[in-house]
């Protein structure tokens, strides 16, 4: 009998345990947005609805990625201020400096202002690239990687479920097309 009685009292306390640290985890406070210090300007920001959990490494550089979770007032671009937010918080003012990382459906933007190093990811219908990342997005589509699949808002639509067609149409000079890719071999070194 008294072994029986120390087995139960092990079990009651290894539940215990297991229930308040299950507690504590939903209790525990929503992962900081980044600290941005711009000051204010006369230009026009645009509010950001971000995943509340960002993405550390993966190639992606050094700092946190946060992934854009809700379609912006107005498509992103290099130099537009940004404001990130969650159901929790809300961020100050950062600025979209430069392109990090672009993929056939995501581009990743580095973010200033930050305290830290930190990253945007935006799914590609929701940036306006400039010439030069939209053409290398247009002609090298299928070699560049293929994750993360498409943002779940499109996910289930008929041009990104066929894998063989690129989905994606940027608006380029017929007359820049040489020059941009004369820009891409030597950046390339090819």
């Amino acid at each position: 009998m008294p072994a029986e009685r120390k087995n139960r009292t092990k079990r009651a306390a290894s539940t215990a345990s297991t229930t308040s640290r299950s507690i504590a985890a939903k209790r525990r406070q929503p992962f900081p947005l980044p600290s941005f210090s711009l000051p204010p300007t006369n230009d026009t920001s645009i509010t950001v609805r971000v995943l509340p959990l960002p993405i550390v490494g993966k190639g992606l550089g050094p700092g946190l990625t946060w992934t854009i979770d809700e379609r912006p007032a107005e498509q992103l671009e290099k130099g537009r201020r940004v404001i990130f937010s969650t159901d929790a918080q809300t961020s100050g003012l950062g600025n979209l400096s430069a392109i990090s990382d672009l993929r056939r459906h995501w581009v990743t933007f580095i973010v200033t202002g930050a305290d830290k190093p930190c990253s945007l990811r935006v799914p590609i219908p929701w940036a306006s690239l400039g010439d030069l990342e939209g053409y290398t997005h247009q002609h090298h589509y299928f070699n560049l990687p293929n994750l993360p699949p498409p943002h779940p808002s499109f996910a289930e639509r008929p041009a990104f479920q066929n894998e063989k067609e690129n989905p994606y149409e940027f608006d380029i000079e017929e007359d820049d097309i040489p020059s941009l890719a004369k820009r891409i071999t030597n950046i390339t070194n090819a």
